[in-house]
């Protein structure tokens, strides 16, 4: 919901923005894989560094840059009219190695803990929900849309709004000095909300679909 509306906003004022980028050589592609790229380094100061407390900084300034970048290809592409079937696809491959990798290095970096008063839910089944909401809320929009329902601003939680609230949750639970309640917490939260965004979806594609 919200980034379809910050996509409307934001895209004329950032046009000259894509084009002077677009002159420069960089083309979407570059930027995609480049996004993947800081992706995999934000989540190496999570899963390695975990008791150097700068490197919960470096994470989640790479992790803001890498979302930049993530909404910054489909700016350059808009912009130079470079928009091409195989930059969407590679587009969407690449977004879901990225949330394998944010989610594998909060588990793997044992940021992962359960819950007060939810002990039978460990930490990492929260993450790997999480994980199965961001992966069904890309593949319930595309199934839709292949099948000729749009599910453009379907849903309470898309990826810039998962990313957002990942990040900022990280950056208060490093300042609060308890960041894994506060991560555990918000993973459980987009773990929720995630797959009722993909409830949703279900929902509106049952109600606008029509059968032959």
């Amino acid at each position: 919901m919200l980034s379809k509306t910050l996509k409307k906003s934001t895209g004329r004022a950032l046009e000259p923005l894509g084009k002077a980028i677009g002159k420069l050589g960089i083309r979407p592609n570059h930027i995609t894989i480049a996004g993947l790229v800081l992706t995999f380094c934000a989540a190496w100061f999570l899963c390695m560094n975990r008791d150097d407390e700068p490197d919960i900084y470096y994470a989640f300034l790479i992790g803001l840059i890498a979302c930049l970048f993530d909404g910054a290809d489909g700016l350059v592409a808009r912009s130079t009219g470079t928009t091409s079937i195989k930059g969407g696809y590679l587009d969407a491959v690449i977004d879901r190695y990225a949330d394998c990798i944010a989610f594998g290095a909060l588990i793997l970096g044992g940021w992962m803990k359960p819950i007060g008063g939810l002990e039978f839910v460990s930490g990492e089944l929260w993450a790997i929900i999480a994980l199965a909401g961001a992966f069904q809320t890309s593949y319930s929009r595309a199934a839709a849309e292949r099948l000729g329902v749009t599910q453009e601003g379907i849903g309470v939680i898309e990826r810039p709004e998962r990313w957002f609230i990942l990040g900022i949750g990280l950056l208060i639970g490093e300042l609060m000095g308890d960041v894994e309640t506060i991560i555990t917490w918000i993973v459980a939260f987009l773990a929720i909300f995630g797959n009722i965004t993909v409830l949703q979806r279900m929902y509106h594609f049952w109600a606008e679909a029509k059968d032959e």
